[in-house]
């Protein structure tokens, strides 16, 4: 044989890591490392991903917090996390030029559109090379589900099984660089986050929620005072994969005895967990939830264009209502506020401002560092009445501000330009009884008239409720996504937040 010898490429198994960015309970990782092939454990940054209207620094600070924590580690466990930055496609091309893929092991994703359709691509791209793309379930979520009235079952079946343990990693020769892009955001006016990304730091909000922050759980999480403090704050840890809703379940199951004495909250805490799942099975369902209402009958009711003067004076925090005001502001600072004030902030942008849902849900998906489409776009439609089977709910900023910050210490604190008044003159503030001559600030008048708004809107959300067809519609999304919450000993309703209604009535809250 004359020439030279060609070099035969190494064969690796690749785990795509996207938003499971932890290394217990995950099965593409024990599974990619269970044969005798090499395994390289990759994430890659995608620039068009962080363009989207739905992504903003924030999700990124907070994921390269948690790389950087996975990259250690995987480091132990054999292999370090390898990072690239690029299309993803273009990527997996680049590395079959130094390997053979073996199989790519991977989460399915129930993410936003964008993610959906690049699931779709890499799967073509693979189909067409002739290599595996073995994609796992993430979490309870059921991909193809056909029959909403097994889910619970499903669900309850999942979390039984035992968690994954961290796998050995036979180490590939592969260059390690920075965790880093330099890429800029747009419009990324607010970058830190009070929450520290990865799996450690999310086991420690667990664990110290479970050792006293969360005695007063179901009491304390609608108060923007004390819900930091009393709800677990592993929202973001969820988001990101840093746990797995799993391994959740049984550290409470393995520390029961340990939290007895918190047995209202902890049954609180585990349907909040139900309902996660359940809001993210219906993104998963039907994508179409992000971009179209949900009862179509809906559809053009608000102007598509939003009015820009409104929707900035909501994004702001500077709609001349003190409590939403201050709720604004604190989620900006720190990424992060208790669903009832979400609910409030969505309800006041989508009735008393009138704004279409999709303008102002984005604004808050860039907000929220624990942003997961699956949650977050039925909870808005939920919010702003589109949903057709839900209670119409609209949040009076003025009457919530004097029931949750009755001595309206959150208000000064975030509001300070209304610190020299006394506490019955900030409440009264944006309603009709106000005084405008002791009105020496530069806080903004009110917006809107709060009362006549939400009057309109109501007449014209019934108006769209009573059409003739309407009721049909609503039952056929009712057999699609209605939660069947009665067929899992998770879903509960508190007394001590909601009167009993009609179970597709019901909205629930996620104070994780």
């Amino acid at each position: 044989m004359t020439g030279e010898l060609s070099r035969k490429k190494p064969i690796v198994n690749i785990v795509w890591f996207k938003k499971d960015l932890r290394s217990s309970d995950h099965k593409p990782l024990s599974e990619a490392a269970s044969n005798e092939y090499p395994v390289l454990p990759l994430y890659v940054f995608e620039p068009d991903y962080w363009e989207q209207k739905d992504t903003s620094q924030r999700h990124w600070e907070f994921t390269k917090q948690s790389l950087e924590s996975l990259r250690q580690d995987l480091g132990v466990m054999g292999q370090a996390l390898v990072f690239l930055q690029g299309n993803i496609l273009e990527v997996f091309d680049q590395l079959l030029k130094t390997f053979e893929i073996n199989a790519i092991y991977a989460h399915q994703e129930t993410g936003n559109a964008w993610t959906y359709a690049r699931d779709i691509s890499v799967r073509s791209w693979a189909r067409l090379r002739g290599i595996k793309l073995i994609e796992y379930q993430n979490n309870t979520i059921i991909r193809g589900l056909t029959n909403r009235d097994i889910w619970s079952t499903e669900r309850d079946n999942f979390l039984s099984k035992p968690t994954l343990k961290k796998p050995y990693i036979r180490p590939i020769d592969a260059e390690l660089s920075e965790i880093s892009t330099k890429m800029k955001f747009k419009g990324s006016t607010v970058l830190k986050n009070k929450q520290i990304g990865g799996s450690q730091n999310g086991w420690r909000y667990l664990e110290s929620f479970l050792e006293g922050r969360g005695n007063h759980y179901r009491v304390e999480m609608s108060s923007p005072l004390l819900a930091e403090r009393a709800c677990s704050r592993i929202s973001p840890y969820l988001a990101y994969g840093n746990l797995s809703v799993r391994e959740i379940f049984q550290f409470l199951h393995e520390n029961h005895p340990k939290i007895k004495q918190m047995s209202p909250s902890i049954k609180s805490f585990k349907s909040r967990l139900a309902w996660k799942d359940h809001f993210s099975q219906k993104l998963e369902d039907d994508f179409s939830i992000e971009t179209t209402c949900l009862h179509k009958s809906f559809e053009n009711l608000r102007p598509l264009v939003p009015d820009h003067i409104l929707l900035s004076a909501w994004e702001n925090g500077e709609t001349g209502f003190p409590f939403l005001d201050a709720c604004m502001r604190y989620l900006r600072a720190t990424g992060w506020i208790n669903f009832r004030m979400r609910a409030m902030l969505m309800s006041f942008a989508s009735y008393h401002l009138w704004l279409d849902w999709r303008a102002s849900g984005q604004i808050l998906a860039k907000f929220f560092t624990d942003y997961d489409p699956g949650i977050h776009w039925p909870q808005v439609q939920m919010q702003s009445g589109t949903t057709g089977i839900n209670t119409v709910r609209m949040y009076n900023p003025i009457k919530q501000g004097i029931d949750q910050d009755p001595n309206a210490t959150f208000i000064r604190k975030w509001v300070p330009e209304l610190g020299h008044l006394s506490t019955a003159e900030i409440h009264k503030v944006g309603t009709e009884n106000f005084n405008a001559v002791n009105f020496e600030t530069h806080y903004p008048r009110p917006v809107v008239d709060l009362a006549k708004a939400g009057r309109e809107a109501r007449e014209k959300v019934w108006a769209v409720r009573r059409l003739h067809g309407f009721k049909s519609q609503a039952k056929q999304i009712v057999k699609k996504h209605g939660s069947r919450q009665n067929r899992s000993k998770d879903f509960v309703n508190d007394r001590l937040e909601i009167k009993p209604k009609a179970r597709v009535n019901i909205q629930k809250s996620f104070e994780f």
